[in-house]
């Protein structure tokens, strides 16, 4: 499964700054389990883990990541 930032999270905004991973590459997240946080121009926010199972990180803390970007995958 995809991981992604979306309007549901971004509101109005199109990109945000990967702040930080609050998991590492190949742990094992459960689904709601807070994994990276996020800043807009508006908000800083945590995103949560879509599902149960192995995390692969896609994109370093510190990117810039545009909505709808894969930045993670869970398998």
């Amino acid at each position: 499964m995809d991981v992604n930032l979306t309007k549901d999270l971004l509101g109005d905004e199109e990109e945000a700054d990967l702040v930080e991973w609050l998991v590492e590459d190949g742990a094992t997240v459960a689904a709601g389990q807070p994994i990276a946080s996020f800043e807009t121009s508006k908000l800083v926010s945590e995103l949560e883990a879509p599902a149960d199972g192995v995390i692969t990180i896609k994109k370093e803390a510190g990117e810039l990541v545009e909505l709808d970007e894969t930045i993670a995958t869970i398998d």
